[in-house]
């Protein structure tokens, strides 16, 4: 393809060809790799997505007066952020909606062969990121047909142990994430998307960016490629956080991108505002299963609400009894730990490091 450049990656076994325009190539190449595993791989799956990105001025143009024209649907794919499909020429587009934040800088198209497209207008700001959008639904339904199960947390590879930090938003999953990480050396699994295998023995990633909060980043700062955190809120579960790339957090922290880990212990943490002093338990039996299934995204997820990149292959009901019975085999297989702490206890990061490591000797 003339003025292009192919690049072929793996995430969660899936490989993706992205063929992106040579004068963009560079900023797409760059940010792309700082999502890319570098440790303990998963297996190919056998499924490929071709993804082209382009920036073209005068086809952005043309593509948005087209399907401003059409007849649209408002869909709701991702955190509540609205888009207007529509159907041109057997290729469906997507478009932000009028009525959200995001800029109207791009579009997404999928064509009936599957093939994805991000076209941008030419000085996108951070127009490199939209690309991973597409990854990570593509990603996750994949995933979901090849009978894994995605949960609301993050992981951690400790001495090759995996570690599912799971929550609802706000209970604290990075700042355990980062105690293992500054403390133990852990690493980086995922930050927000987890999944794991139908037998429950092994966790692997989803390539997202790791949102990290004023207050735990003071907790580890100064440290070469953390930001400030006297540019953010210090409050805990702030919704202003810095958003790094995966290999950014685990540069900070002398540490790898791994994919995937025996998975040995599931942390639901419970951090607070509260003035209150860590302690841990393990759940029973109905305490782990209620904690398991609100966080658990398959197959009803709180952001992505609507498939669209790529088409489920899976009847709902179907992933609902997947998910059902992957959360009873977690239940009887590994611990399930609560940890419980004011945020503002003192040495609070290397106290939860403490914690989960002494509960995987």
């Amino acid at each position: 393809m003339t003025g292009a450049k192919t690049s072929t990656v793996l995430f969660a076994g899936h490989r993706f060809q992205v063929v992106t325009d040579v004068t963009f190539d560079a900023a797409q190449e760059r940010y792309l790799r700082a999502f890319v595993p570098e440790h303990q791989l998963a297996p190919p799956c056998g499924e490929e997505t071709t993804v082209r990105v382009r920036q073209d001025a005068d086809c952005f143009q043309d593509q948005m007066a087209r399907a401003g024209g059409a007849e649209s649907l408002t869909v709701v794919p991702f955190r509540s952020e609205p888009y207007l499909s529509c159907q041109l020429d057997q290729i469906t587009w997507w478009q932000p909606g009028p009525d959200t934040h995001l800029p109207q800088d791009h579009l997404y198209a999928r064509d009936a062969a599957g093939r994805l497209t991000v076209l941008l207008k030419p000085g996108a700001e951070g127009g490199e990121r939209y690309l991973m959008r597409a990854v990570r639904e593509v990603v996750l339904r994949c995933a979901e047909s090849r009978g894994l199960t995605s949960f609301h947390a993050a992981a951690a590879a400790h001495d090759d142990h995996g570690v599912l930090i799971a929550g609802p938003s706000r209970a604290g999953k990075t700042t355990v994430l980062t105690a293992l990480a500054a403390h133990r050396g852990a690493d980086l699994i995922a930050s927000d998307r987890a999944l794991v295998t139908a037998d429950a023995s092994v966790v692997a990633g989803v390539p997202i960016s790791v949102r990290i909060g004023g207050g735990t980043l003071s907790a580890v700062a100064p440290r070469a490629g953390l930001p400030n955190p006297h540019t953010l809120p210090d409050a805990f579960g702030s919704t202003r956080k810095a958003a790094l790339t995966p290999r950014e957090f685990a540069r900070a922290f002398s540490s790898r991108v791994q994919e995937m880990a025996r998975l040995r212990l599931v942390v639901i943490p419970q951090l607070s505002e509260e003035d209150q002093s860590l302690s841990s338990r393990v759940l029973g039996a109905e305490q782990a299963r209620t904690a398991l299934a609100a966080a658990c995204c398959t197959p009803y997820d709180e952001d992505w609400r609507q498939p669209w990149f790529a088409v489920r292959t899976r009847p709902v009901e179907d992933l609902a009894c997947q998910a059902a019975a992957l959360i009873e085999r977690l239940i009887a297989t590994v611990p399930v730990l609560a940890i419980t702490a004011g945020v503002h206890s003192p040495d609070l990061l290397e106290r939860i490091a403490d914690t989960v490591a002494g509960r995987l000797l």
